[in-house]
């Protein structure tokens, strides 16, 4: 485990408030901890805890126990882990934090049988058994071997005095091996679980086996579990879904119309059918969804009445909708989607009030999307300058976040500013080596911008190597490999990428290479095609032109 450090302003505030609840205690203690925190302060986290391990020991104070063995969880220092869980133990005999602290320590030490003697002791001291067993089966999902993981798992199945079979114990066995990443196993004592015929256990095994893929063994367990209540709504949304990706849409939509309607149910149904774009079913639904009045939730059924109305282009009801969404977890988001529609009517100075309200959410996710998208709002009305900005604003509330580097870099390209965008893409890379995305965009932007073909090259191949089948990967190789000279080995990539993506950039570069080549029938065809598929694509009239190849 890779020490993290704390930012430094909340170890300061840490620190004086510290300092303060000590201020009558034993010098030597209060020594100790005032050498810990200025060394924390420089960053020498491993000597702090060293310090802070003295002061516990010492005085009689459970918060430096407390603080003692977090930090050396942190830093992944086991040993002292073990010996500030029993030094808070000692000050608050049964603390539940210190016991799994010191447990997870066992394990990372490879005292394996006293973690499972304190894990058979936590199972058997809870009123509920299974509580014990999710808490044991997180703890060794957190042990840094997984060969330890499992044997301890092991050993704790043998040690309960329990039927090795019993479900709760598969099940148990199962979450362990999805956490420390072997689906197969997991799913394999996942279905040994489900043969217990409890609803809980066939839905986990429905899980696994959507995520793995299988999604006809997924239907089929969805549907024993839902055998015994088939108007359980949960239950019949996943089945609808598993349906759906199956292309069995209208088995989905035949499941979901025999439900008694309800905000989920209504919500999901119309979502169908405007993705199979049966626009006139959906906004039948849609005005019943509207005209439902739920019990309880109210907030939440606006919300789905509006994304809804959002799908379907029925915009003046969704921003009716939205409006109502004026508190709770959606509201948020309520906003977002209303600043993008005033956008599009070309309100762009209330889109931008929106984004900014938004922006005072304590959701650091949502903030970081009213970013990102008032960004992409100005870029998409011509004022990239003040887009670039913007997000310059953003980052210096969120230096390290990709995203917001990431879109700052293509802004910055689309700003002529290659010395930034080249900036903004490198930290992404140092933060992130194998981030393919940042890799491909300052490749491509070497490549497509500069003459530094050769350099650009080594960035996308390791890009390449890191997603392989990702088309726009493949476009900049191909791309690379034009601009080095070579467009015979540039063809091949590049019509990879376009069968795994109908793109007019790429469109547009296929037919450069073609051109090039002399294939000259075959680029006439690809223009005519992909003039008709995207009139008026910037990129694409461009290329037409510089070859006069436009109509």
């Amino acid at each position: 485990m890779e020490a993290s450090s704390p930012p430094e302003s909340e170890s300061q505030r840490a620190a004086a408030k510290e300092q303060e609840r000590l201020a009558g205690a034993d010098p030597e203690v209060l020594f100790h901890v005032m050498a810990a925190e200025r060394l924390i302060g420089i960053g020498e986290y491993r000597d702090a805890l060293d310090q802070y391990l003295e002061a516990a020991l010492i005085a009689d104070d459970e918060e430096l126990a407390r603080q003692v063995s977090r930090l050396a969880v942190q830093l992944g220092e086991w040993d002292v882990a073990i010996v500030g869980a029993e030094r808070w133990l000692d000050l608050e005999p049964g603390n539940q934090d210190a016991t799994r602290i010191r447990l997870l320590a066992w394990l990372n030490t490879g005292r394996i049988d006293e973690a499972v003697d304190g894990m058979v002791e936590m199972i058997e001291r809870q009123d509920d058994s299974q509580q014990g067993w999710r808490q044991s089966t997180l703890l060794l999902s957190m042990a840094e071997d997984e060969e330890v993981a499992v044997e301890a798992m092991a050993r704790l199945v043998e040690r309960s005095g329990r039927d090795a079979l019993a479900a709760d114990i598969l099940h148990m066995q199962s979450v362990l091996y999805w956490q420390i990443g072997e689906p197969d196993k997991a799913l394999q004592l996942a279905l040994e679980a489900a043969q217990d015929d409890e609803r809980k256990y066939r839905v986990w095994a429905a899980q696994l086996a959507a995520e793995q893929g299988d999604l006809e063994l997924a239907l089929s367990q969805y549907r024993l579990a839902r055998a015994e209540e088939p108007e359980y709504v949960p239950l019949a949304l996943s089945e609808s879904e598993v349906l759906r990706q199956l292309e069995r849409e209208e088995e989905a939509i035949e499941l979901l119309r025999e439900m008694p309607a309800d905000s989920e149910i209504l919500y999901t149904l119309g979502l169908y059918l405007a993705y199979m774009e049966r626009m006139d079913e959906g906004v039948a639904v849609w005005a019943e969804l509207a005209a439902y009045e739920p019990d309880e939730e109210v907030l939440q059924h606006a919300f789905l009445v509006a994304r809804l109305a959002d799908m379907l282009e029925l915009d003046d009801e969704a921003m009716h909708w939205y409006r109502k969404v004026d508190a709770g977890p959606n509201s948020g988001r309520a906003r977002t989607r209303r600043a993008v529609l005033k956008a599009g009517r070309g309100d762009l100075a209330g889109a931008r009030e929106l984004l900014v309200a938004v922006r005072e959410s304590e959701d650091r996710q949502l903030v970081e999307e009213a970013w990102l998208i008032e960004a992409e709002l100005l870029r998409d009305a011509g004022r990239v300058d003040e887009s670039v900005e913007l997000l310059g604003s953003a980052l210096r509330e969120k230096p390290n976040s990709i995203r917001l580097l990431y879109a700052r870099g293509l802004n910055a390209v689309h700003a002529d500013n290659l010395e930034l965008a080249e900036q903004d893409f490198r930290r992404i890379i140092q933060m992130d080596g194998e981030n393919a995305m940042a890799l491909n965009a300052l490749g491509y932007t070497l490549t497509d911008r500069t003459n530094r073909h050769q350099e650009a090259y080594r960035l996308i191949r390791r890009a390449l190597e890191i997603e392989p089948d990702d088309p726009a990967i493949l476009d900049s190789m191909g791309w690379v490999y034009f601009r080095l000279g070579q467009p015979g080995r540039a063809l091949p990539y590049l019509e990879r990428a376009l069968e795994g993506e109908d793109n007019p950039e790429i469109a547009a570069h296929v037919i450069e290479v073609l051109w090039t080549l002399d294939r000259r029938d075959e680029a006439l065809e690809l223009r005519d095609r992909a003039i008709t598929e995207w009139p008026g694509d910037d990129y694409l009239v461009d290329t037409l032109q510089r070859l006069d190849l436009d109509e």
